[in-house]
């Protein structure tokens, strides 16, 4: 009986040893356990300077990085805790963006960086704060996606007006449309122009037109139907729609204009496998 007790003494003493080499990455290991190395600051700060050089590769911007790990092992392994990232005047799909800041919110993040491209191994939850310019949407607005934006106004304008560009410029805090029109079946050898101008906010996620006005000169108009445009048009959710990728769902819940730059904040969620 002695015999029997020390034998299954010792293996579950093995498998016990073996359970917390595979917990040891797990995140109630991690996050519930204290955890103390003096090369923990060196192996965070290696990390930091990483990301920067990585970051400064793809976007050609210097950014400000902070990363904190729980151990050296989880770090090497693609495990942290906390990361935040701010730059300014980033480039994405050939959009300048002049301020940038993202900031984790889940507190146990895990991504394979040895798999290209990078797999994410756990969900992930970060806040978000951009700010457009007058040129950041531009550009965006002359990108070849947005034919199909205008595709779509064309559409159902039929044969009244038909769309030919959309610019904008930020005055007072307020974003004016620059809308080049013409005639379907009476096409003028010069396009017409249209401005009008309005406040944002969000509704259900979206991104939506409100306190629109009008010059008198365009005599009475319907602001309702100017409404209904400029949300069609939508140059910030098409901005916003070209800075997602595949992997991420961002949620806008804040949209205000300030400084005369579109200031966006909320959240981006991505899924682990």
């Amino acid at each position: 009986m002695k015999k029997i007790l020390l034998t299954l003494l010792i293996l579950g003493i093995i498998n016990g040893t073996v359970l917390a080499k595979e917990n040891k990455f797990s995140e109630d290991y991690l996050k519930n356990t204290k955890h103390f190395s003096i090369l923990n600051p060196l192996a965070e700060s290696f990390v930091e300077h990483g990301i920067k050089s990585e970051l400064k590769k793809e976007t050609g911007a210097k950014f400000k990085v902070k990363f904190d790990g729980y151990t050296l092992g989880s770090m090497k392994k693609g495990i942290f805790k906390n990361l935040e990232i701010t730059g300014k005047d980033v480039e994405v799909e050939d959009i300048i963006i002049p301020y940038v800041h993202l900031k984790s919110i889940s507190d146990y993040n895990y991504i394979d960086y040895t798999k290209d491209p990078i797999v994410f191994k756990s969900d992930m939850k970060f806040d978000y704060d951009i700010l457009l310019s007058q040129d950041s949407i531009n550009k965006a607005l002359k990108h070849g996606d947005y034919q199909s934006v205008l595709n779509t106004i064309n559409d159902i304008a039929y044969p009244l007006f038909q769309v030919k560009g959309v610019s904008t410029k930020i005055v007072n805090n307020r974003l004016y449309f620059i809308i080049e029109y013409n005639f379907p079946v009476a096409l003028s050898t010069k396009n017409k122009v249209f401005v009008t101008s309005s406040e944002f906010e969000v509704k259900n996620g979206k991104i939506k037109a409100v306190n629109i006005k009008l010059d008198s000169a365009y005599g009475n108009i319907s602001l309702n139907k100017v409404g209904n445009m400029l949300n069609l048009l939508n140059p910030l959710e098409f901005t916003m729609q070209l800075l997602e990728t595949k992997n991420c769902d961002a949620k806008i819940e804040n949209v205000k204009i300030v400084d005369n730059k579109v200031k966006i904040n909320g959240k981006i969620f991505v899924e682990g496998e």
